[in-house]
């Protein structure tokens, strides 16, 4: 039985590692009394069960006991530390500073177990994320829950990091927090070093949790450090605050927008989730509108809870319009916390950063690349990056790839908000041009690695010199075309708004080489009728004509042959009036081609013969190219091979010779026809590989589907009929996956042969 006294006001005895339930009774020498009259007495449960951590009257235990001097502790056994104090000392030197827990706090149950991971490391938490995230809610609703793993107490401090007043400086927290560890005011020194060696100190044998909230910069933190990873320390903050990672060893955790569900559940604690049950879709509508994001969704609980006579969806419908949802995420006394959460963090932004932000809210895709924001915000690449590396650091900008970003969705209407109030309407409407301006050269810089056409169409005149080298291959350029077509689709309606009608149809003009290789078929056509009717409100006859030629391939590749040929004969006609002779000769070629898909092959041949002469008499390698093409495709319908062959192997040559695989790849699929009609299986087998081959490398899905389908006619006449249905069944997956429903059903009729 260990039996301690002490005659100082207090004894600290540390006999072991591992607490242990106190087992026996505290007496006061000579004559033992029950312990409980003496005060608390506890030992740190740490990893124990807390069940073992009790005493006999229920109370959990602390490393602690109040009694007067000359006090005994008896116990069986004893693990951990004790600390005796007299009965007058204050209960102040064991600070409970933590805010009120948020009743209905919802979801975080990966992050909530991140924090535990990284405070039983001995590192410090960081949470970061954008305003409105639930970042101080997450921290308080963990610290409730684990406090007893602190039993000398919990400091925390706002440091307002980002508020319009002052910051907290580490100064003012170190005082307070000092203060709260029992230290008396004519105690606290007056220098910041001795300070915070003071705080060290005071910690350094003591298990505290230390919550730093809202902290600004590495500087208001560092200070406020214990020495010992024995204390935990919690920091939240709207900077990612890599240098606090880089300098402690902190872990950070990056708080994102709830997920649907748990968005739907918040708004159903705060409005009552029987009424929000009755209409399902519009309530998760609602949370989308609020971007998942706790301080929007509490706001718009609030809401519907305040507006008994309105429907979901009647609210719905009001936030709808983003130029009034930040005016509607207000309280009923009209401030908007929503807003006031993002001025807080503009407010803080350098001056690049803070210009940049605003010139993003003219931005009408979903994302964006150093480019467009560098054209945007009229800065160089290089400085833009700098600013938009700030902008995310401050959690109002998300990086989604390698210097690839978006706005959370109220964030972006805040940035909206601000390049509306602070800069004027010529201002913007030059931003505008300069955003869409970068957006159209890009795309003509893809279009010429894509189609490999010396005529620039949007232009308007033959360069033997390529655009700007934007892009290192073809692939690159294919690529940049489909990570950016939301933000292109979005341009080209963002630039009829504007009123700049004439980059409104040279970009989906600009587009024919991306459109033609990845078969986007309505996006196509919609951004096309868009364009045309962008040139015929301003009476431009020649982007009326392009728009006009580039919806006949549209058409034509959803099996709409009249459409087509409806479109390229108007082409025609306009390109003849306002004496555009490219427009001419490739009209005059793709007349030719719609006939052969009419099937009037005749008609067909006069059309490219002609066209083809016009081709030659300019020495235009690209246009005599395709003419061949369709002239060899003409001839094998008509079963005339000897004059189909040699007129698309000249094809297949002027395609390689001026480096254009996709044209390459269509003229040895062809040729691979001509060997099957001929019953040369095995060098069709050939042709079809290589076709396929070319394809799969500028990832041409739709001609691959074709070189397949090919494929497996040449392989099923020799017999490997599991072969050919392998291949068969993968090109009608590419057709459904391209809504190609003619091919797909073709195809469907030969696997059921």
């Amino acid at each position: 039985m260990a039996r301690l006294s002490a005659t100082d006001s207090e004894t600290v005895v540390r006999p072991g590692l591992r607490p242990m339930r106190m087992t026996e009774r505290l007496a006061r020498s000579p004559s033992p009394v029950p312990w409980r009259d003496l005060g608390d007495v506890t030992l740190p449960c740490g990893d124990a069960n807390p069940e073992d951590c009790r005493v006999s009257d229920g109370d959990l235990t602390r490393n602690s006991v109040v009694g007067s001097a000359h006090a005994v502790v008896q116990a069986k056994n004893m693990y951990g530390s004790v600390h005796i104090r007299q009965m007058g000392e204050p209960r102040s030197s064991i600070p409970r500073q933590l805010p009120f827990d948020t009743p209905d706090f919802i979801g975080r149950d990966d992050e909530l177990r991140q924090l535990g991971e990284i405070v039983a490391a001995g590192r410090t938490a960081l949470v970061s994320g954008p305003p409105g995230a639930g970042k101080t809610a997450l921290v308080v609703r963990w610290a409730h829950r684990e406090s007893l793993r602190f039993p000398d107490g919990q400091l925390y401090m706002n440091l307002r990091g980002f508020d319009m007043t002052a910051p907290v400086s580490a100064r003012q927290a170190l005082d307070g927090f000092v203060r709260a560890l029992g230290v008396a005011p004519d105690r606290v020194p007056e220098r910041t070093d001795e300070l915070a060696s003071l705080y060290r100190t005071l910690l350094a044998d003591r298990r505290v949790l230390v919550v730093l909230d809202n902290a600004g910069d590495i500087d208001q933190i560092s200070p406020l450090l214990p020495g010992t990873s024995a204390c935990g320390v919690l920091v939240t903050s709207r900077r990612l605050l890599g240098e606090l990672a880089a300098g402690v060893g902190a872990r950070r955790i990056t708080l994102s927008a709830l997920s649907p569900a748990d968005a739907v559940e918040l708004l159903g604690a705060a409005a009552g989730s029987e009424r929000l049950a009755a209409e399902p879709e519009a309530t998760g509508e609602l949370a989308r509108l609020c971007a998942c994001l706790p301080l929007a969704l509490r706001i718009a609980g609030e809401r519907v809870s305040g507006s008994p006579y309105w429907t979901i969806a009647d609210l719905v419908e009001q936030f709808t319009a983003e130029q009034h949802r930040l005016d509607l995420l207000a309280s009923r006394e009209g401030a908007s916390p929503v807003r006031l959460a993002f001025s807080w963090s503009y407010r803080k932004l350098p001056t690049a950063a803070s210009s940049m932000f605003r010139w993003l809210g003219v931005h009408a895709g979903p994302e964006f690349g150093v480019r467009a924001a560098a054209a945007a915000a009229d800065m160089t690449p290089r400085d833009a990056l700098q600013a938009l590396e700030v902008l995310v650091d401050a959690n109002l900008l998300i990086e989604v790839a390698r210097e690839r970003y978006r706005f959370h969705d109220l964030v972006r209407l805040y940035a909206v908000e601000r390049v509306n109030a602070e800069e004027d309407a010529s201002a913007r409407q030059t931003a505008v041009r300069r955003l869409l301006d970068c957006y159209l050269e890009t795309a003509d810089a893809a279009d010429h690695l894509l189609t490999r056409r010396s005529y620039c169409v949007t232009l308007g005149h033959t360069s033997t010199n390529p655009p700007q080298a934007i892009f290192v291959d073809q692939r690159a350029a294919a690529r940049w075309c489909e990570l950016e077509r939301a933000n292109l689709l979005a341009s080209v309606q963002q630039a009829v708004e504007w009123g700049e009608h004439s980059i409104a149809w040279r970009l989906p003009v600009a587009l024919w080489g991306y459109f033609f290789l990845s078969k986007p078929w309505q996006d196509w056509t919609r951004v096309l009728t868009i364009g045309l009717e962008a040139a015929r409100s301003i009476g431009d006859r020649r982007g009326e004509a392009w728009t006009l030629h580039s919806l006949r391939e549209a058409q034509f590749s959803m099996h709409r042959v009249g459409k087509g040929a409806e479109y390229v004969e108007r082409a025609l006609e306009i390109f003849r009036e306002i004496d555009d002779q490219w427009g001419v000769r490739e009209a005059l070629s793709n007349v030719g081609y719609a006939h052969r898909l009419r099937g009037r092959p005749d008609e067909a041949l006069t059309h490219l013969v002609d066209a083809l002469g016009l081709w030659r008499q300019t020495d235009d390698r690209w246009g005599q190219a395709w003419t061949l093409h369709s002239l060899g495709e003409t001839y094998l319908d008509l079963r005339r091979s000897n004059e189909a062959t040699p007129a698309l192997r000249e094809a297949l040559n002027l395609f390689q010779a001026i480096g254009h695989r996709q044209g390459e790849g269509f003229a040895l699929g062809n040729l691979g026809h001509i060997h099957l009609s001929e019953k040369r299986f095995e060098a069709a087998t050939e042709l079809f590989h290589q076709a396929l081959v070319v394809h799969d490398e500028i990832g041409d899905r739709w001609s691959a589907a074709r070189s397949m389908i090919g494929l497996g006619a040449a392989l099923h006449a020799t017999g490997s009929t599991e072969a050919a249905e392998g291949y068969w069944r993968q090109a009608l997956t590419i057709c459904e996956d391209l809504d190609d429903t003619a091919t797909a059903e073709s195809i469907r009729m030969r696997l059921t042969q």
